[in-house]
């Protein structure tokens, strides 16, 4: 079993307390504060074979930083705090090794993001109970991998994404939108050549979104397409 109590604070980025081409600046920000707690336990069910875990956590947000729309003429939007919101859900993880060199995880997180109070002087659309933009309710991911000692491995990932709210600003006053969910396929391989250097050398390369998905993580904004990237990696003995 675990067990987890933490706090952190993010201070307030330059280009929201500062004037910008679309924003007329925030100078009177505060850093947003985080209080978060997890309980979980883990168990192998065989040594080596199956490994289960799920944990539950609960996330509590003040002065939390988000866009408000500006006024006409100039449409100038701005940057508040947000008194308060919550992020409670749980997380599960499932791990298989049924031969050696394969391996299999699948990971799921249902969450609850939502606006608990706010500030009497906010301007934003946001009301009490609203879910935190961008912020999904549902998520997941399965990985299979294979690979030997000091030879050739490869896998794949499969990410799910659940629908999440947006704004959608090309319209005024900016109403709020669901972006549908999407599921995407990413695919990678690393070759080792030791031959060619005492720390080694190994070729990379990785296919994202193998399935050329079309899908917004920002509304309005398209998120990369089948995307290929090859490189490598060397390492030296000192």
């Amino acid at each position: 079993m675990r067990a987890s109590i933490g706090t952190a604070f993010n201070a307030p980025a330059f280009n929201q307390m500062r004037p910008t081409l679309y924003t007329v600046g925030s100078p009177g920000l505060r850093p947003e504060k985080i209080r978060s707690a997890e309980l979980g336990i883990a168990s192998n069910f065989r040594p080596d074979l199956i490994r289960l875990s799920a944990s539950y956590f609960a996330q509590r947000f003040a002065d939390l930083i988000q866009y408000v729309n500006g006024p006409p003429p100039s449409f100038k939007g701005s940057f508040a705090n947000l008194t308060a919101a919550t992020s409670d859900g749980f997380e599960a993880e499932l791990q298989l090794t049924p031969v050696t060199g394969w391996r299999t995880t699948a990971s799921y997180t249902l969450v609850t993001p939502r606006v608990s109070e706010l500030d009497p002087g906010h301007q934003g659309s946001d009301r009490v109970g609203d879910a935190l933009l961008r912020r999904p309710s549902h998520s997941g991911s399965v990985m299979v991998s294979y690979g030997r000692p000091s030879g050739l491995s490869v896998g794949t990932v499969v990410t799910y994404v659940g629908k999440r709210p947006d704004l959608d600003f090309a319209q005024f006053p900016s109403p709020r939108v669901t972006l549908p969910d999407y599921t995407k396929v990413d695919l990678s391989a690393e070759l080792p050549l030791p031959q060619l250097g005492p720390g080694g050398f190994a070729l990379t390369a990785r296919l994202d979104n193998v399935f050329d998905k079309r899908y917004e993580e920002v509304l309005n904004f398209a998120a990369p397409g089948r995307t290929v990237l090859i490189g490598g990696r060397a390492s030296a003995l000192f």
